[in-house]
């Protein structure tokens, strides 16, 4: 655990914090930012900033503080105080996504609940902006290259493999030009469902000339980083 809500050298390390966010916003004194994180005014005497300026805090309170700040003002609490608001491998690999992902060759299409044996193109329609839980969809990727792909499936700051192959493994082949993915062994579509997660999704495909591409998300920033490969991504909403 990077931070310890029993430690006072941790909980001292708040204070500045919240210090600087007041001077981002002049109507917010510390203590009523403390407010905010707590969820509820907090009573204080007469020397509770001091107290606080010394770690000498609730650990309840330090624990909805610290929480709060992590939601909310990452960024800042990182570059304040990196041993209590480390990085994680989650943060750095969307920082990736955010840097490289190309978003002009992924789009989600729906899938309707019935198709023939050879699917037709009128059938399906991309998305807009947002699918209904329960929905059937797929991915339509516009590849300038043959080769193969690993999907992902963002959501709250976790990353999710999908397994896309045509009998479920993690990468599947494609083909320079248009690509749906998942397929079955037979070329028929394997739709997609989400049947319980509002809210918003960022979907990541990443291709490779080879297969071989890192299902860790510690191990996989480092290797895009260092290889000839291309993200693209697709963001939804899915709705009920």
């Amino acid at each position: 655990m990077s931070f310890d809500p029993k430690s006072k050298a941790d909980k001292a390390q708040l204070y500045p914090i919240l210090r600087a966010l007041s001077d981002l916003d002049p109507r917010k004194t510390p203590e009523l930012l403390m407010d905010d994180a707590i969820g509820s005014p907090v009573a204080r005497g007469h020397d509770y900033v001091r107290n606080m300026r010394r770690g000498e805090i609730a650990a309840t309170y330090a624990t909805l503080i610290h929480q709060w700040l992590l939601e909310h003002h990452f960024d800042l609490a990182h570059r304040l105080a990196p041993e209590i608001f480390p990085e994680t491998p989650e943060q750095r690999w969307q920082a990736i996504v955010d840097e490289r992902a190309r978003s002009d060759r992924l789009q989600l299409v729906l899938v309707p609940l019935t198709m023939g044996i050879v699917e037709r193109e009128s059938q399906l329609r991309p998305v807009d902006t947002t699918i209904r839980l329960g929905e059937r969809f797929c991915f339509e990727l516009d590849s300038e290259a043959e080769g193969y792909v690993m999907a992902l499936q963002g959501v709250r700051g976790q990353w999710h493999n999908i397994p896309i192959g045509p009998n479920g493994e993690v990468s599947a082949p494609i083909q320079s030009g248009q690509n749906r993915l998942p397929q079955k062994s037979d070329g028929k579509l394997d739709p997609l469902i989400e049947q319980y997660d509002e809210g918003a999704h960022t979907f990541v495909l990443i291709f490779s000339e080879a297969p071989d591409i890192p299902l860790n998300i510690a191990q996989l920033g480092a290797w895009v980083k260092a290889s000839d490969c291309i993200v693209h991504s697709a963001t939804v909403t899915f709705i009920s």
